[in-house]
């Protein structure tokens, strides 16, 4: 496999979940700046991704940590975050509830754990152990949500590319009235995301759908075919009847390109040198 030149020497792409407003997008660039920060001052694709996606947590208007979603017994938040590299480096976490940032998790078991995933009540006690601080009531994450009804599918992700390596974020705050338990693709190593070194794809959308279809690892294929991150990011959303809500973000060599069935928040910051 040959590898082009990227057209780019640093890049970050963010997205504030299929179903976001796209009037959101300040937080999406917002997000994407503090990712490139890192990025200007050398640090990694990894830490540019996390940091991105820590912002879009804390974003009320995103449902993912600060504003996720309540599960079927209206009180309880339960979370999903996932980190990968083109290194083949991958950590996750499942419904880990009652912390304020689960992509901080899913990073520290990409660095500090033998474990590719951690789920429940086993992530947070090692979110403990990481000394990553936890909240002492899940609901007390989301209080403004108790009155929505409408399920939402947004999941909250950037991409980016240091020069050398390709990574990939994402976080979810699991759909409205969901069954206690439910996962989705966000913890799934080639479902929600994917990355290597042909470039990095971060999906959401309807979770089921995409998992099932290995969407981010079927797009990343066609990267390796070297089709353009556009085509790639249409292809993807054709695969899917109108009435799946499906939105994804792609980076490779050859750009970068955003997509989604109904318009959603996304942003991208390229530079070169």
């Amino acid at each position: 496999m040959s590898i082009s030149q990227p057209v780019f020497q640093r890049a970050i792409l963010t997205h504030g979940g299929s179903s976001s407003d796209p009037l959101s997008a300040d937080g999406t660039l917002s997000a994407a700046r503090c990712g490139m920060e890192l990025l200007q001052t050398g640090q990694s694709a990894l830490a540019a991704v996390v940091q991105a996606v820590i912002a879009l947590e804390d974003d009320p208007r995103f449902n993912a940590g600060t504003g996720s979603r309540l599960r079927a017994d209206g009180q309880t938040v339960q979370m999903d975050a996932a980190c990968m590299t083109s290194k083949g480096e991958f950590g996750s976490v499942a419904c880990i509830e009652a912390i304020q940032n689960p992509i901080r998790v899913a990073q520290a078991v990409l660095l500090a754990s033998p474990c590719i995933l951690l789920v429940g009540n086993g992530a947070r006690l090692f979110a403990h152990e990481q000394k990553i601080p936890l909240l002492t009531q899940s609901n007390t994450l989301a209080p403004h949500r108790q009155a929505e009804a409408t399920p939402a599918c947004d999941t909250v992700g950037a991409v980016a590319y240091d020069g050398v390596t390709f990574a990939a974020a994402l976080s979810s705050g699991g759909l409205q009235g969901a069954a206690l338990g439910r996962v989705g693709d966000v913890p799934l190593p080639g479902c929600g995301l994917y990355c290597g070194p042909m470039g990095a794809v971060a999906c959401t959308g309807d979770g089921e759908f995409i998992a099932l279809k290995l969407l981010a690892k079927e797009v990343y294929s066609w990267l390796e075919q070297a089709m353009p991150p556009a085509e790639a990011a249409a292809k993807a959303r054709a695969l899917f009847e109108p009435s799946v809500d499906i939105g994804l973000i792609v980076l490779s060599q050859k750009g970068c390109a955003g997509q989604s069935r109904d318009g959603m928040a996304w942003s991208e910051l390229v530079e070169a040198d």
